[in-house]
């Protein structure tokens, strides 16, 4: 087999790889034989890597591959990258069960990684986050690391420092940290499990007092309603106030069975004005808005519609467009019973799934 090395800035688009990809540590980044795509490509470039080798001309397909394949291919990409995030954090969690000891550097490496994933991949991670459900086994993880990506979302767009997206991403992880180690008898009580949070912080090394804030003070809100100790905005860490939204909106999001952005949004509406910062709350609900318009939507009779408009103001529920061309807006056409029937958000090769 004949092939040559050519440099990751000259790649292009549908380049087949004739040797797998690694890193400097020796994981595999990417598989002999991937056609590669512009996504492949960007990481290539941000993973430092120089230069791969590609099967020489004669070699590749006479047919470049279709739209739709390259589609296909970096959502795979990252959905892995996604799973990678997820199989770390699962094992970390288990260790810190295990040993009561909370491996700092480790998670602050992951939350570069959870940086990195927002940062490259946009409006794709948002949906794609919107619509995973979590299974009540692993709740845990998959609502920190929701609440973490959420949180470096939201900073983003405040236009914070790398450093401080990084630094809520973490707190975002650890946000629930105290219901890891709690006894068991005490783990619905999210005072006892702030306790124990606070407790286990106490006795780790390496963690900043932002860090620290964000996690204990997640469950303050703005007009002193919150706990441990009632405090009001001017005390409220930003990394807390950030954290408070993204748990908010995602416990509500999973009230039903499935996903429900929707009355999610809503009620994080209602509420930006009392309990929590309304400036994070509105760039959060925009950038949500705008990730999921165009988005395809499935209910679970079979009807299919298309998220097409969302009113400037007033109600977070869209305006869709069925198959067959019918306009519902579902600030007028949302009941209760409808309340709880969206189940995923689409992506590149997934639509959002709505059930009855």
């Amino acid at each position: 087999m004949s092939s040559r090395m050519v440099a990751v800035k000259e790649v292009t688009p549908g380049n087949i790889l004739a040797d797998t990809v690694l890193s400097f540590s020796g994981k595999i980044l990417l598989s002999k034989d991937v056609i590669l795509t512009p996504r492949h490509i960007s990481l290539l470039i941000s993973w430092n890597v120089q230069n791969v080798f590609i099967k020489t001309e004669e070699e590749q397909p006479v047919t470049q591959p279709s739209q739709e394949a390259v589609i296909m291919e970096e959502y795979q990409q990252f959905i892995q990258e996604y799973q990678s995030i997820v199989t770390d954090i699962t094992r970390t969690f288990d260790i810190i069960k295990r040993r009561n000891k909370i491996p700092v550097l480790h998670l602050q490496d992951t939350a570069g990684n959870i940086y990195s994933f927002i940062t490259d991949n946009g409006s794709a991670a948002i949906n794609y986050l919107l619509a995973n459900n979590c299974q009540i086994t692993d709740f845990v993880t998959q609502h920190s690391i929701t609440v973490a990506s959420f949180a470096g979302i939201i900073a983003r767009q405040l236009k914070w420092c790398e450093v401080d997206i990084k630094g809520v991403a973490l707190a975002g992880l650890l946000h629930d940290v105290g219901s890891l180690v709690a006894k068991k008898v005490d783990r619905t009580s999210d005072h006892s499990c702030i306790a124990e949070a606070a407790a286990l912080l106490k006795n780790t090394l390496g963690l900043t007092n932002e860090v620290i804030l964000g996690i204990i003070q997640h469950r303050e809100y703005n007009d002193g309603s919150g706990f441990p100790i009632g405090a009001d905005s001017t005390i409220i860490h930003p990394y807390a106030k950030v954290i408070a939204i993204c748990d908010t909106f995602h416990k509500q999001s999973y009230i039903a069975e499935h996903a429900n952005p929707f009355s999610a949004l809503n009620i994080l509406a209602n509420e930006m004005f009392g309990k929590l910062d309304p400036a994070m709350c509105h760039a959060f609900i925009n950038r949500v808005r705008d990730s999921v318009l165009n988005t395809k939507i499935v209910f679970s009779d079979g009807q299919e519609a298309e998220i097409i408009y969302f009113h400037p103001n007033g109600s977070h529920l869209p305006v869709i467009r069925t198959t067959d061309n019918q306009i519902i807006d579902l600030s007028k056409h949302y009941d209760d019973k409808m309340m709880h029937r969206v189940v995923s958000l689409g992506s590149p090769s997934m639509p959002l799934k709505v059930v009855t």
